[in-house]
Parts: C-alpha cells; sequence; structure tokens
C-alpha cells in the first residue's frame, strides 16, 4: 500500500500526531521526576555519569518538545508530512541540543572560586533547609520544616536558588550544620567542586525548559483534541469561531496555574529578599530557569511522580551508549 506524501488535513486534528503528542507528554513528566530524584538525592549517591546522562536526556526531550511545536507552526508551509518531520525534528534537537550546552558551558566558565565554593556549602546545607533551620542574610527561610509538597523541588534546587550569594550569607540554626560547614568540613577536590557546580547550574536550566515544552505541548494536545471532537461532531462553526484563540487561551491557563500559587519556600523572606534579588543581578542567564523551575515544579510533582512510577516503571533514562557524547 502506497503511503501519501501529502497532507490531507490541518495537522493538529490528525489522529497520530495528538498520539504523539500524548506519547511526548508521558516522556517528559517522567524525565522531570527522574531529574528531580537525582539532582536531589540528599544521600549523595548520584554518580556523574548519572547526571551526565540525565543531561544528554534533557536535550533530547526539550528538543523533541520544539520540534513538536514546530510541527504546527510549519504546517501550512510544508506540504509534504514526511519532510515536515523530518525537518521540525532536526531543528529542534539541533537547536536545543546546542542552547542548553552552550548555556550550561558558558556559565560554569565564568564561575569564580566564590561560585565554587557557594555551590558546595549550599549543597551540603539542603537537609538543613528542608528542616526549616537556615537563614540568609538573617531572613527567615523557612518557620518549620518543607511541607511535602515542595520537599523534591527543595531538594533539587536549593543549591541553583543561592548561586548569587556568597558563603558568608547562609546561615544555620543547627550548631552541628555550623560545625560541618566550618571545622569539620569534608575535603573536597577542585573536580568535586566543578561537578558540584556543574550540577547546581544544569539542574533548572534541563528542568525548567524540559517542563515548559511539556506543558505547551500537552496544551496543544487538549486544543487538538477539542478540535478533533468539533470536526466529528459536525461543529465547523464553533470550531472556526475558537481554532484561533482555543490553544492560547489554556496555554495562558496552564501556565497561569503554574506559577500564580507560588509556595511557602518562594513566599519567604528570604527567597524574596535576599536570594531571589541577588541571583538576578548575579547570575541574569540563570535566574528565569530558577525562578520558573521553584514556581512551577511543584504544582506538577505529583503528576509527574505518578507518571514515572506507574507508565514507564521508573525508567532511569541513561544513555545506552557510553562515551560517544
Amino acid at each position: 500500500m502506497r503511503i501519501p506524501l501529502v497532507k490531507p488535513q490541518t495537522l493538529n486534528s490528525q489522529i497520530w500526531f495528538l498520539t504523539v503528542l500524548a506519547c511526548y507528554a508521558v516522556l517528559e513528566l517522567s524525565f522531570n521526576h527522574r531529574l528531580l530524584e537525582l539532582a536531589g538525592d540528599l544521600q549523595l549517591t548520584t554518580t556523574p555519569d548519572q547526571l551526565h546522562d540525565i543531561e544528554l536526556w534533557g536535550r533530547v526531550v526539550s528538543g523533541l518538545g520544539l520540534a513538536l511545536l514546530l510541527m504546527r507552526w510549519f504546517d501550512r508551509f510544508v506540504k509534504s508530512r514526511f519532510l515536515l518531520v523530518v525537518l521540525c525534528c532536526s531543528l529542534g534537537l539541533v537547536s536545543m541540543w546546542h542552547f542548553q550546552k552552550a548555556l550550561v558551558d558558558t556559565i560554569v566558565s565564568r564561575a569564580d572560586q566564590q561560585d565554587l565554593m557557594m555551590s558546595w556549602r549550599s549543597q551540603l546545607s539542603t537537609q538543613e533547609a528542608l528542616n526549616g533551620r537556615m537563614l540568609l542574610r538573617g531572613e527567615t527561610l523557612l518557620g518549620s520544616p518543607a511541607p511535602e509538597d515542595i520537599r523534591p523541588v527543595m531538594s533539587a534546587l536549593w543549591a541553583s536558588s543561592l548561586a548569587g550569594l556568597s558563603p558568608d550569607d547562609l546561615d544555620s540554626e543547627s550548631g552541628a550544620a555550623q560545625l560541618m560547614g566550618g571545622f569539620f568540613a569534608p575535603k573536597i577536590t577542585p573536580e568535586q567542586l566543578s561537578a558540584a557546580y556543574r550540577k547546581t547550574v544544569m539542574t533548572p536550566v534541563v528542568l525548567g525548559a524540559s517542563l515548559m515544552f511539556g506543558l505547551l505541548n500537552l496544551c496543544q494536545f487538549f486544543a487538538g483534541v477539542i478540535a478533533l471532537v468539533l470536526t466529528l461532531t459536525r461543529q465547523h462553526g464553533l470550531l472556526l469561531r475558537c481554532k484561533f484563540w482555543l490553544l492560547p487561551s489554556l496555554t495562558a491557563l496552564c501556565l497561569g496555574l503554574s506559577w500564580w500559587p507560588g509556595n511557602v519556600w518562594t513566599n519567604s523572606p528570604a527567597y524574596q529578599l535576599v536570594a531571589s534579588p541577588a541571583l538576578w543581578a548575579d547570575k541574569p542567564y540563570l535566574a528565569p530557569f530558577v525562578e520558573w523551575s521553584l514556581r512551577a515544579e511543584p504544582a506538577w510533582a505529583d503528576s509527574v511522580a505518578w507518571v514515572h512510577g506507574t507508565l514507564l516503571q521508573d525508567y532511569a533514562f541513561r544513555v545506552p551508549f557510553q562515551g560517544i557524547f
């Protein structure tokens, strides 16, 4: 049977495209949860190879997400479905691969010794922050232990949120933590410092980008399902009236619900008065990813955990051929 190369109708009402969008949503949400697990490992059992693999996966996941958006935008200009898929996948994967790599490499290469030490100290203090025992320049972070809904995100992004501060700005109310940060601080090599800082930078970039593309394509999926239902029920007039505002409205609603509520961490005096202004002033290229991830990830934490555990059976997201990249 000959497969036609010329598209028969609008892409967003094609069942195959909606199926791809649904599969991508499962992949992206699962990836987000796996990244949170690795970046938020308080036992420090995550290996450099695992972080390297998850960084590569992040570029692929974001690239596919961009490709699916490009398919919708280029649909009216490219007649062949095959060429549309190849063109958009090539543009999406190549652009996001190089963009994320260049951004992380640039921020890491500009780090000074204070940035490296702050990243290491803040990673060691994550547990104290979760217990509500941290002060930033005297400002209170949490009045009590962190609630369950933000603990995974806080474990993963605590060090990233402090990237604009210095070690002297970090105060612990715990005497044991002060000793561990002073006289009894563990020895660390320059390689370990560099790896810790790369993790600090990489996590919000990969997490924020993949979640953004995931939400945009999830909105694209639901808009397509609604359009398909209206087409099948012959509601052509209603479809014509809503086709221009349906996707923008769903996108604005989804992003608004992700950003607007906030949480006890982003609403705390320590974050609003100290950490956030310092991050925007000192690391302006990293700050948008951190800010978005801190606000949006807690809103989707339960969903990503369920998808990763139930639908993908806790897939580890490893690179199958080590040493190629």
